[in-house]
């Protein structure tokens, strides 16, 4: 890694608090951390990185993002692109934009189809990577395509047929791992807004009553088994309001794991071993992470 040329970049922040920039308020220091407002920058920067080896990792909202205590000894990526074009019944959107803020823009505008956003409280970048998706619909069932930047810097353009998208899954998870997302394209339908915002409002009230949005969580913390749900398996092992630390499985939803205010990493990387060794032991069924850890052997 090439610190010196690093610390000349633009913009960038040197040994940043990441718990900053994470929705669950944790994390230790990145050595180096740029937010990206202009993707521009990323053509040179990307090929940069990988021609060097050098540690990055991209981020959007980090809001199913795990920022291990100890930080991270590389580069942190904040993709933070906000434009937004309409036309006609398609989007452009940027992948630093937040998907409740989208479902409400284009409702504004008379599009329908991405009411779901309003349940999915991350950026278009990190939602088309994981597959996001809430109430019945995830954004394989609304993108045209995708456009990112590749390791060798070049700017590519992915039709959705070939995203491999799956359950909380994406080309961008394997194949196309390291691959950067600067913006996507989505189709909508035009329906008048009053409709669309009920259709919101519903979205916004289940969440409300089902999840506990009034704390800090990174959301689902594992995926649901096929058949099943992940929330239920914990729940039937009796870790409801289990605490370790200040990190406690939540009393209203189980597959959640919330701040109680000076919850650590390692607090959460505790609870999520339990809740995996207690449901493999009691039900056969290993549970997959549906967070991201950056830092003590996650991303890099």
């Amino acid at each position: 890694m090439d610190e010196a040329r690093l610390s000349k970049l633009p913009g960038i922040r040197e040994n940043e608090p990441l718990s900053r920039h994470s929705w669950y308020g944790i994390g230790g220091p990145a050595r180096f951390f740029l937010e990206v407002t202009d993707d521009g920058v990323l053509d040179e920067l990307v090929p940069y990185l990988n021609e060097t080896r050098t540690p990055f990792a991209v981020v959007g909202a980090a809001s199913n993002t795990l920022f291990a205590d100890e930080g991270f000894d590389g580069l942190v990526i904040k993709v933070a692109s906000q434009h937004l074009l309409l036309d006609g019944d398609t989007l452009e959107v940027g992948a630093g934009y937040l998907m409740p803020r989208l479902a409400l823009e284009t409702c504004k505008a008379g599009l329908a189809g991405l009411e779901f956003g309003a349940g999915v409280p991350g950026s278009v970048g990190g939602s088309l990577v994981g597959n996001a998706g809430a109430f019945g619909r995830e954004v394989k069932d609304c993108l045209v395509e995708a456009s990112a930047i590749d390791p060798a810097g070049k700017r590519q353009t992915i039709p959705a047929s070939e995203c491999k998208f799956a359950y909380r899954d994406s080309t961008f998870k394997s194949d196309r791992r390291g691959w950067v997302i600067i913006a996507a394209r989505f189709r909508a339908s035009h329906e008048e807004p009053v409709l669309i915002r009920d259709r919101i409002r519903r979205v916004q009230r289940h969440r409300r009553e089902t999840q506990p949005i009034e704390k800090r969580s990174l959301g689902s913390t594992f995926k649901n088994p096929p058949g099943d749900a992940a929330g239920r398996l914990v729940e039937a092992c009796g870790l409801k309001g289990m605490r370790v630390g200040g990190a406690q499985i939540s009393p209203k939803h189980a597959n959640f794991i919330v701040n109680l205010g000076q919850a650590r990493a390692d607090d959460v990387l505790a609870l999520m071993a339990e809740m995996r060794d207690r449901v493999r032991d009691r039900f056969g069924i290993q549970l997959e992470p549906e967070v991201r850890v950056i830092g003590r052997g996650g991303d890099a």
